[in-house]
């Protein structure tokens, strides 16, 4: 009696703990669809009217800092009727319910239905209401896909945080950069480093680079667009050189910058999104550039990310170059 009490006992956990187990073990699939892909799942009657006006305003408006057009998402619409189990495992959803008998809600899940994946619910009693919702909350909706869209490619980038460029820059600089092993030193003083990646995409050339620079902190001026573009015309035009002899990078006189003001890691970060040319030369392409303060060591840290891609568009490979400097830390 004794031996089948305790056989039933350790049968009984041994099937508790596969339970368990099986309960805990959620396994995800990757998500679907490319970087910057934006699926809609809302009527087609709506998304004719106010709802997809709303979501198309926000979502489909011109990225700034690109030499030619491109919406900030490429937007994919569904009926509810069509959103079948192959659209379940997409990257990034929004999803518009609109029923008389509801009430205003919004929600943000992640890892619903496959790995990193955002999906945001809005539900409301008329397509007027919807509208009102998602415009009112434009700024937020966007910060979370591009956010997500940027943490997802930070990912990939975690395994080069002890690469021999990382570990480099560390020395140099004292910063830490996830840098990967493709690109290679194209010049370098004491001040200043310019990193290449050189890439075939379709036997097509696509050049991204990374600009590190500091100089000494003197006041608030130095974050005003025309000092920093006047830096960063400085250093690439001494070091930043073309394939003909006497050419040299420079940002376009006649493009203005955007700049916008951003909290990295809790630190105040200054950024620019404009357009850079080889004078002399025939290359050019968009760059991003983000300066900071080192207060321990009193100086201006510049990072530069640009983009050379003629055939194709530039808002992903631009992407890139953001969430790899955004894993600086000091």
């Amino acid at each position: 009696m004794n031996f089948i009490y305790k056989f039933l006992i350790i049968s009984t956990i041994f099937i508790a703990l596969i339970s368990c187990d099986e309960i805990n073990e959620r396994v995800l699939p990757s998500c679907t669809g490319n970087s910057g892909d934006l699926l809609v799942v809302v009527d087609s009657f709506y998304y004719s009217h106010q709802t997809g006006e709303a979501i198309r305003q926000i979502f489909s408006q011109e990225q700034v800092g690109l030499p030619q057009r491109e919406p900030l998402f490429n937007l994919i619409q569904v009926p509810h009727r069509s959103f079948a189990r192959i659209f379940h495992a997409t990257r990034n959803i929004i999803m518009v319910n609109i029923d008389p008998k509801s009430k205003i809600k919004l929600t943000v899940r992640k890892e619903v239905w496959s790995e990193s994946q955002l999906v945001v619910s809005i539900t409301a009693p008329t397509d007027e209401i919807a509208a009102k919702t998602i415009t009112k909350n434009a700024a937020v909706l966007l910060d979370y896909f591009n956010d997500i869209e940027l943490s997802r490619l930070q990912a990939k980038y975690k395994v080069n945080s002890r690469s021999k460029n990382a570990l480099y820059l560390n020395k140099k600089f004292e910063l830490s950069l996830n840098l990967d092993e493709l690109y290679f030193i194209a010049k370098e003083t004491d001040d200043f480093i310019w990193l290449r990646k050189e890439k075939n995409v379709g036997g097509h050339p696509v050049s991204q680079g990374i600009i590190i620079y500091t100089y000494p902190y003197v006041s608030d001026s130095t974050f005003e667009i025309k000092n920093l573009v006047a830096k960063r015309n400085y250093y690439t035009k001494k070091h930043v050189t073309g394939a003909r002899e006497g050419s040299y990078m420079i940002s376009y006189h006649e493009y203005i910058p955007a700049q916008k003001e951003i909290s990295l890691n809790g630190v105040y970060v200054n950024e620019l999104r404009g357009l850079w040319h080889i004078k002399g030369g025939f290359m050019g392409g968009p760059f991003i550039n983000y300066s900071l303060v080192d207060e321990q060591k009193n100086r201006v840290v510049c990072i530069d990310g640009y983009v050379y891609a003629p055939k194709f568009d530039k808002r992903e490979f631009l992407r890139e170059q953001e969430a790899l400097i955004k894993t600086i830390t000091f």
